[in-house]
């Protein structure tokens, strides 16, 4: 992703510039990004949305990120290059179940107001979030158009109240902000498969950074004599991600390391070792300390999938519909049924004995899926359709303003 840019001031307010020194003025397009989380918050939307709006910078669009506070705290500023705006939110719902939907301040109707009418379009990061509904009402009241990104399908949560509120939302503000956008951007066809108006509908699957995610044997740390391999599962410990299902599937010929929380309490194999929360800058390296990575999510397949294939890793994917990928469709992963009767992780620990087992095996399908992921999948491609699909939005728009005789 494209490094920091330095700030201009312009009327009060802080707008990165291009890098030949040009200013980006009222004559550049403007896009507002939403999204309920951004970083330094980990996951995988949060490093599209990274991804998107320091590319789109780099490439002479005036970009505007409103978001959760977070640690962050309240407040407009620029964030590697990005003009970020943070509203005060709530996050106790993710913090004691799990759930990441932050509760805004109201605050955030305003906010949203402001920005959007200063956006020639705007990109709504999904549909299950307060940012998304108010987003998507502000751009029908002020007629700016928006497009919708769907990073997940339905979440197949363990707690059944939660389906329902999720069946809910869907049902009804989810519908609202999908209706009313241009265009919808599902990430794999298996999410498209499931959205209504497919003429609305473009597929825009994920990229990865190949100069930060990339094989680097030989670079770190040598592997002590006696040492057992490293598995590696990146991810928030809830049902979606399949983390009990990992942990279960602890074995003596290897080690699985946990990135994405504190060991949970009650989870006391010593084979499992957890790193925390890791930061997105440093997760190159997490990937870089592993041999095999397991990805056992339900219902989206992760970004993770990119960045482990990208860097080296064979990847043992749990066979689920939403796995199967066009990136998961070439070399250097294999499916396994983690859900077989009785299996209680057994499949997934007897797959991982068999990788293994086989060190020159697994480096030959990292390096395939390496190969592979270079080849086929990049920021660059996916900003050049994002980019099209942005001004095919904005000219559409102006044809209907001339032919109606809006403003």
């Amino acid at each position: 992703m494209p490094g920091p840019t330095p700030a201009t001031w312009v009327n009060g307010e802080a707008y990165p510039r291009l890098r030949d020194g040009i200013l980006r003025g009222v004559r550049t397009r403007a896009v507002l990004h939403v999204a309920h989380h951004v970083l330094p918050h980990i996951g995988g939307l949060e490093t599209v949305v990274a991804a998107e709006t320091q590319g789109l910078t780099a490439r002479g669009w005036r970009v505007t990120v409103v978001s959760s506070a977070g640690p962050v705290g309240p407040g407009t500023r620029v964030e590697d290059g990005v003009r970020t705006v943070r509203v005060r939110a709530w996050n106790g719902l993710e913090e004691r179940f799990g759930v990441p939907f932050p509760l805004f301040s109201p605050r955030l109707l305003l906010t949203l107001g402001r920005e959007v009418r200063r956006a020639d379009v705007v990109h709504v990061h999904d549909v299950l979030y307060v940012t998304s509904w108010v987003a998507a009402l502000w751009c029908l009241a002020l007629r700016t158009p928006y497009v919708v990104h769907r990073h997940v399908g339905f979440v197949h949560h363990s707690s059944a109240l939660v389906r329902l509120v999720q069946g809910v939302v869907l049902a009804t503000f989810g519908r609202l902000v999908l209706g009313g956008a241009r265009t919808v951007l599902p990430i794999d066809a298996h999410i498209a498969a499931t959205l209504p108006r497919p003429e609305k509908v473009e597929v825009l699957g994920n990229g990865v950074d190949t100069t930060r995610f990339r094989p680097r044997r030989g670079e770190t740390r040598p592997r002590e004599p006696g040492e057992r391999p490293v598995v590696l599962f990146v991810g928030r410990f809830v049902p979606k991600k399949g983390f009990d299902l990992v942990a279960a599937a602890a074995g003596d010929d290897y080690d699985i390391v946990f990135a994405g929380g504190d060991r949970p309490p009650g989870v006391d194999d010593p084979r499992l070792r957890f790193l925390g929360s890791v930061p997105a800058a440093e997760m190159p390296e997490v990937y870089a300390g592993a041999d095999v990575m397991v990805v056992a999510s339900v219902g989206e397949c992760p970004l993770t999938v990119l960045e482990a294939m990208a860097s080296g890793l064979p990847v043992l994917l749990r066979e689920d519909p939403a796995l199967h990928s066009p990136w998961t469709a070439g070399p250097g992963v294999r499916f396994v049924d983690m859900d077989g009767v009785g299996t209680a992780g057994g499949a997934l620990a007897a797959a991982l004995r068999e990788t293994v087992a086989d060190p020159a095996a697994m480096r030959r399908t990292g390096a395939a899926g390496h190969a592979f992921v270079q080849a086929e999948f990049s920021w660059e491609a996916h900003l050049d359709q994002l980019e099209a699909v942005y001004r095919r939005t904005i000219r559409s728009t102006r044809r209907v303003e001339r032919v109606t005789g809006s403003a």
